[in-house]
């Protein structure tokens, strides 16, 4: 298998998110490396050792082993990283890596935004869902909190009415149902077949009018491509203080802050045109 690793970075890692850059790109190292290994052995032979190799994921989750099942389906694994980086253009950044992970023939795109932290388990986590796109349980980086899981539907002409998901499903898969429209997601970690883009034609991110990753979901359900977002996967989306925007400090919100959120969910609630 064939994995882009996307990075439509500003200017790369800073010193809140350089430390797991590192860590990541260790690990993802050393997962090609374990599939080489799988690969050569017979399974005898792979069962004999695989019980005495050191763990892959050093935090010990062990989301971040691959199972049989995930061996098989990665096969001998190679991994290329495009680094789209020092552009204040996301939308244009995320299409040109897409046209590199097109022409290398990539079968998967891991999309990872600079200010987004999260486990080594979430590349394992979100392919074992075996789903065309996917994305962890991402949250806004400014105030209030709310997770960024809309729910998108056409009212007439042009005219969309998006609402966002704030009592979302926990530890869970969520999809079109549970929004009660078209998913919408934010793709700062998200996972995507790469066979997606053969069935969407252009253009997929490069949106001028709406957020790229909004424009990516209207895209994906104007052809009828499934997408989801996983709850079990968490992220932490790094403030401009810096703060970090999670799961515990968007529940301490809604408790602290009630009345706020409440004139979010009505603001959220009215029809927004927007033009595509």
């Amino acid at each position: 298998m064939k994995l882009v690793i996307g990075l439509p970075w500003y200017s790369g890692p800073d010193e809140t998110t350089g430390p797991l850059y590192m860590d990541m790109m260790m690990y993802f190292g050393a997962l090609r490396e374990r599939t080489i290994l799988r690969d050569s052995l017979n399974y005898d032979e792979w069962t004999k050792i695989k019980d005495k190799l050191p763990l892959l994921d050093e935090s010990g989750d062990v989301n971040g082993e691959p199972t049989d099942l995930d061996y098989s389906r990665l096969g001998r694994l190679e991994i290329a990283i495009i680094d789209h980086s020092r552009t204040s253009l996301v939308g244009r950044a995320r299409e040109s890596i897409v046209d590199a992970a097109l022409d290398w023939g990539a079968d998967y795109l891991f999309w990872w935004d600079a200010d987004m932290k999260f486990k080594q388990s979430a590349f394992l986590s979100l392919f074992r869902n075996n789903v065309p796109v996917v994305g962890a349980l991402a949250f806004t980086a400014r105030h209030p909190i709310y997770p960024v899981i809309f729910g998108i539907n056409k009212e007439e002409d042009d005219v969309y009415k998006s609402q966002i998901l704030f009592d979302y499903p926990k530890d869970t898969l969520v999809g079109n149902k549970e929004v009660g429209g078209e998913l919408a997601m934010g793709s700062g970690c998200m996972l995507i077949d790469m066979e997606v883009f053969n069935v969407i034609p252009k253009p997929w991110f490069y949106s001028t009018g709406t957020g790229e990753d909004w424009f990516f979901c209207n895209r994906c359900a104007e052809y009828g491509i499934k997408r989801f977002v996983d709850t079990r996967v968490k992220t932490e989306h790094k403030e401009h203080l810096p703060r970090w925007a999670n799961e515990e400090m968007y529940q301490i919100l809604k408790e602290k802050a009630p009345k706020v959120y409440d004139d979010l969910k009505e603001e959220a609630s009215k029809p927004a045109l927007v033009r595509l």
